[in-house]
């Protein structure tokens, strides 16, 4: 494996790691996705891997939060940098793979100046004061990093031996996922035992309110969850097509094609086979139904598909590992921008030791 310091980004396509809020303009997030896509920009998976890290919208202070968080940790050369319009996409990506080259440039010149010496940090080159303006106008230097939770003690079996759980924060900067949610889970090794949902900088819902209806319209809406669901399962040709065919007006027949080559591909239905859709949350029972009816409704004249608010999505959680947790999480495609009750900190109970 190639360490990520040998590989030059100017001789290569830089990887973009792409941070949202929930109230992002879905218009904005799919311009991005679709000029990265035509540029052959890869998708970061990790901040380790980014080059690129590029904030769509205007982040409240919360998200903000996370921006300095992964921002701390990218490895130089890097660039931080925002947009907030359509139509700044093309010339805010073009100006940040510009200043990758210069930095790029910059690093190779001072490791050359100082042969000889030991080299100091990767500051030198982009370091945490060397950081882009927002499109918010915010400087990475105002935000602060939020407090990671550790393992605690979630029960007590007869013998009066404490086994561990660990409580973490999955969310909001992951691949094919909600916008702006985050998930406070409790895991038993890779198994989720309690949930809840927080929306970052999104009030919580007041009274019982609506479920969610997609501003893409019907067939985009499907299309953009499909090519969530198809990413987590790694069949990149698949995703790319649904992602091809969500971002331009295609022809007749094209949709139901697609759909039907969907319900009959037998390694995606045997991906998603026998996973429950718990607690009512959609129409279907299983991802497995919930996949063909995505697939099967292309093109036709079905309203969009139901999106059910963050907080009955991640109940539907509850019980699955957490691999399937995210597939089932992305094919749900819960609206984000009705926000999320607030979240009490996880706290062990107090339970007393009876020695006999």
């Amino acid at each position: 494996m190639v360490l990520r310091s040998l590989r030059s980004p100017v001789a290569r396509r830089p990887h973009v790691l792409t941070i949202a809020p929930a109230t992002v303009d879905p218009a904005l997030r799919l311009a991005v996705e679709a000029d990265l896509a035509r540029r052959r920009w890869p998708a970061a998976d990790s901040p380790a891997d980014t080059d690129v890290v590029l904030v769509l919208g205007v982040p409240g202070p919360r998200l903000a939060d996370v921006v300095r968080a992964v921002w701390a940790t990218v490895p130089a050369p890097r660039v931080l940098t925002g947009v907030t319009t359509t139509g700044a996409v093309r010339s805010v990506l073009d100006d940040a793979v510009a200043g990758l080259r210069g930095r790029s440039h910059a690093g190779n010149a001072s490791l050359r100046a100082s042969s000889g010496r030991e080299s100091t940090s990767s500051g030198a080159v982009a370091g945490a004061d060397d950081v882009d303006v927002l499109a918010s106008g915010a400087r990475s230097d105002a935000l602060l990093a939020p407090e990671p939770q550790m393992a605690d003690l979630a029960f007590y079996d007869r013998d009066g031996l404490a086994l561990d759980a660990l409580h973490v924060a999955l969310g909001p900067v992951l691949p094919h996922w909600p916008p702006g949610l985050v998930v406070h889970a409790t895991l038993a090794g890779d198994l989720i035992t309690d949930a809840r949902a927080e929306v970052l900088d999104v009030p919580a819902r007041v009274g019982p309110g609506s479920r969610g209806r997609s501003p893409l319209g019907p067939d985009r809406t499907r299309l953009d969850v499909l090519t969530r669901v198809l990413g987590l399962l790694g069949a990149d040709h698949l995703a790319a097509r649904a992602r091809q065919l969500r971002d331009r007006d295609p022809v007749p027949g094209e949709l139901t094609t697609f759909g039907r080559r969907l319900r009959r591909h037998r390694p995606l239905r045997w991906a998603v086979r026998g996973v429950p859709l718990v607690g009512g949350v959609v129409e279907e029972r299983t991802l497995e139904q919930r996949v063909a009816n995505l697939a099967g409704a292309l093109g036709g004249s079905l309203p969009p598909p139901v999106r059910p608010t963050a907080e009955k999505a991640v109940q539907a959680l509850i019980g699955l590992e957490l691999g399937t947790a995210r597939l089932v999480l992305a094919a749900l495609d819960p609206d984000t921008t009705l926000g999320a009750g607030p979240v009490t900190p996880f706290a062990p109970a107090e339970v007393a030791h009876h020695h006999h």
